[in-house]
């Protein structure tokens, strides 16, 4: 018996998506609910998307939230992080008898020392966009070919509890139609 069936999905968050950047064309929102400490979630698009097939949608005008009052994920400083990475291959020295392998993981760490804030950690936190790519904490799961990122999120970061795995990331995607959000996340 699932622990969690018929249980109402607490809301975690909005994003919205111009047309100008993504979304088939069309202003969508997406939202994202997470259900109970279990570690799922379903996304639901709007207008006219889709819902995650495993839940369904009831008719309520309320319903529980994460938060008590309004939440706004903040970035401190905008980063491109294709800019970064295309700026460090420019820099990057080639070192004599060095391999591909070799070259490629310096080029990841010039990337990595490119991505990090003030404080000398890496920025974890990032709403999507044209050219905005997720920072992995594993390797890239990005769900298909023309798939955005919507957001990036670290757990330790939230105002509220949620269940990301161990000191997770979580990562909101928008196909390329505009129609399906996807949402999952990567954990140490």
């Amino acid at each position: 018996m699932d622990p969690y069936e018929d249980e109402l999905a607490p809301f975690m968050g909005q994003f919205k998506v111009p047309a100008q950047e993504g979304g088939g064309g069309k202003d969508r929102t997406v939202y994202l609910f997470a259900i109970g400490f279990s570690g799922e979630h379903a996304t639901v698009v709007q207008p006219g998307g889709h819902v995650t097939e495993s839940f369904v949608i009831r008719d309520s005008a309320t319903g529980p939230t994460e938060l008590d009052r309004p939440h706004l994920l903040r970035v401190a400083e905008e980063v491109d992080f294709a800019e970064a990475r295309r700026e460090a291959e420019r820099q990057l020295e080639p070192v004599e008898g060095e391999d591909e392998d070799d070259w490629e993981w310096r080029l990841e760490e010039a990337v990595e020392a490119r991505q990090k804030d003030a404080e000398g950690s890496i920025r974890m936190d990032q709403l999507g966009g044209p050219g905005v790519v997720p920072v992995w904490l594993q390797d890239d799961h990005t769900p298909g070919e023309g798939w955005q990122l919507v957001a990036q999120f670290d757990s330790c970061n939230l105002p509220f509890d949620v269940n990301f795995g161990d000191t997770g990331v979580g990562y909101l995607f928008l196909s390329p139609d505009g129609e399906k959000a996807e949402f999952f996340y990567q954990c140490c």
